[in-house]
């Protein structure tokens, strides 16, 4: 049972994280666990199938406890036999239950979950899973994990590949784990049996803000390529041709726009003037009006839902979205096409032909010389920006027979500016101005996905107290927002503000900090406890001004001192001066690469430092 497939469950039936021993302390390991996958030749289905055996064997540390099991199969996987074992003793009150996935009440169509729980009676007692599964088209088995949600102390992975069958096994992430491998010859099955025995593999940890586990954990990356027998050769991925040949035998009946689609597609765009125009009406149509159902990692199929159907439903998962974008967009005569792509959770891209490079789909429009990306599941994005978790992403264009293959644009930290302009003056001990925001890319795509989880009656009371960031003594009047529809404009807000005793008063002093919100002040990593690089959700900018009114008979006699913190990761930049009158304060915090290594965590840290000290120290006005 893998990690993603718990979590998944974990997540589906409310179960807290601490209850199904995801964290270091777990009172639960896997003892022992056996796994044997087989690849098969079925003449009578006339193709390869994966036999599968797992045996996994839990033993309780300290307490009596229980845990979830689930296991999801779907219309490429069956789940042939479960037997479970408590204390040594087959336990047959336990009865497996078989359902369908579901979200919020919608239920996919080929993916179904195996669950129960298991009960670990007492400290030092074992319980035993066994699942006898059969996966009936080889593309469908991608990968095999190492590691569980668990300590695993003992595993074995064994894979028996006929010579006649073409099968590769990427060993991934493998340094520094104890992982040893053995290959032998069996002249009666005529097949190689690669066995790899695992020890101590540390429990996978939910790390917020972590790369995938395709990037960190120990797996197999299984490729099925061929299989020649006497009734011929079947050719499954050896060639990233033969994978997009795959893709279009699956997509190439869905002709185009039907009737009903085409007069939607009018409607959408009767206002319309421009090609450009008519391009976002369909765009942000397609954002306002079809729920996104489904995970970032999928299910088992590839072939989109035809796009009457979405439409009809006003739901679909991002296949179904893509594909009724296109035919919106065919509709009114534009060149739009179906794409693969695998978002940054994955690790690999089209080089290795595997299923495993995929968990999303997305259209392009083809204008003018120019390839546009079109994501239907991105709410409130801007036509053509794109979201970090697809930027510079290998991508498959369909094209007839054919293919092209591309790259998503990188977009850097500007697409995702947020700007605060504040001008505020000093009324006893609190102080009161006019403040401007303005949110552009992802940083808007937030914003306006929460509000828009919240009853439109109370989303200005909501807004109010994000900007307030709850504090009571921080008052918002004259409140106006930007036109929350309009994604093709920065949201903007504009307000005017009393934040009450934010001055202080010692004799003839005032002490007043300019930066209320102090970004970062406190994000310092767990140099111990930390196990995984950072990722941050998209690259940014923090923008600051701050304009204050230095009151009569006062003259400036502190400011903090400057920082100024630059490398290639990112930029802590703040600068404090006095003009006549008013003193100005800038800030700018600027993340050019998502991704932070651990290696750089010390150096983040001693960078967070100085700016949280220069947070800690105010401006100091004195009475001349």
């Amino acid at each position: 049972m893998t990690y993603k497939y718990l979590l998944a469950f974990v997540i589906s039936l409310g179960i807290s994280l601490a209850s199904a021993a995801m964290e270091k302390d777990s009172n639960i390991v896997i003892s022992n666990a056996k796994e044997y996958y087989n690849f098969e030749y079925s003449k009578k289905e006339a193709g390869v199938k994966v036999k599968q055996q797992i045996t996994t064997t839990y033993k309780c540390i300290n307490t009596r406890t229980s845990i979830p099991v689930v296991e999801f199969y779907d219309d490429k996987t069956s789940i042939d036999e479960v037997k479970t074992f408590v204390d040594g003793s087959k336990a047959r009150y336990i009865t497996p239950k078989y359902d369908y996935y579901s979200v919020d009440n919608i239920f996919y169509s080929d993916a179904h979950i195996c669950y129960f729980s298991l009960p670990l009676e007492k400290k030092g007692t074992t319980s035993e899973v066994y699942f006898e599964k059969t996966v009936s088209d080889p593309r469908y088995f991608t990968t095999v994990y190492f590691s569980d949600g668990y300590l695993v102390e003992n595993k074995t992975v064994s894979v028996t590949i006929p010579k006649s069958i073409g099968v590769e096994l990427k060993e991934m992430n493998f340094e520094g784990r104890d992982i040893s491998k053995k290959t032998v010859y069996d002249q009666s099955l005529d097949a190689d049996i690669i066995t790899y025995e695992i020890k101590n593999i540390a429990a996978r940890e939910t790390e917020r803000n972590s790369p995938g586990p395709s990037y960190t954990e120990p797996h197999l990356l299984v490729l099925c390529k061929y299989a020649n027998q006497p009734e011929g050769k079947i050719t499954y991925f050896n060639t990233l041709d033969d994978q997009y040949a795959w893709y279009h035998s699956l997509t190439k009946d869905l002709t185009g726009p039907n009737e009903v689609v085409k007069a939607k597609a009018e409607e959408i765009t009767k206002a319309a003037t421009t090609d450009l125009d008519k391009i976002k009406k369909i765009y942000y149509w397609m954002h306002d009006n079809i729920r996104y159902i489904a995970f970032e990692d999928g299910i088992a199929g590839f072939k989109p839902e035809k796009s009457e159907e979405v439409l009809r439903k006003k739901y679909g998962d991002c296949k179904g979205m893509a594909h009724l974008t296109r035919d919106f967009l065919k509709a009114l005569g534009f060149d739009a096409r179906l794409c693969w792509i695998g978002t940054n959770h994955i690790a690999y891209d089209y080089s290795t032909p595997s299923i495993a490079v995929d968990n999303h789909m997305i259209c392009a429009l083809l204008y003018k010389g120019k390839t546009y990306f079109l994501d239907a599941t991105e709410n409130y994005i801007a036509f053509n920006e794109y979201a970090e978790r697809i930027q510079g992403r290998d991508v498959l264009i369909e094209n007839g027979e054919k293919y092209i293959r591309t790259k998503v644009p990188v977009a850097d930290n500007t697409q995702n500016i947020s700007t605060e302009k504040v001008t505020i003056t000093i009324d006893g001990t609190d102080v009161k101005g006019n403040v401007q925001c303005e949110w552009k890319g992802e940083e808007k795509e937030y914003l306006i996905s929460e509000l828009n989880t919240i009853k439109k009656d109370k989303s200005n009371d909501a807004f109010m107290r994000y900007l307030s960031e709850n504090n009571k003594n921080y008052s918002i009047t004259d409140f106006v927002t930007s036109d929350l529809t309009d994604y093709d404009k920065p949201l903007s807000v504009s307000y005017a503000m009393k934040h009450s005793n934010a001055v202080s008063s010692f004799g003839n002093d005032l002490y007043i900090d300019l930066d209320f919100r102090k970004e970062f002040g406190d994000f310092i990593f767990d140099l111990k406890e930390r196990t995984h690089d950072y990722w941050f959700s998209f690259k940014s900018q923090v923008r600051l001004e701050v304009q204050l009114a230095i009151p009569a008979g006062y003259t400036v006699t502190s400011l903090p001192p400057v920082v100024t913190v630059k490398n290639d990761d990112y930029e802590f930049v703040t600068t404090i001066t006095q003009q006549p009158g008013k003193i100005l304060y800038s800030k700018s915090i600027i993340i050019k690469n998502s991704r932070l290594s651990k290696s750089k965590f010390e150096q983040w840290n001693k960078d967070v430092e100085k700016l949280k000290a220069f947070y800690n120290e105010q401006v100091v006005l004195s009475k001349k």
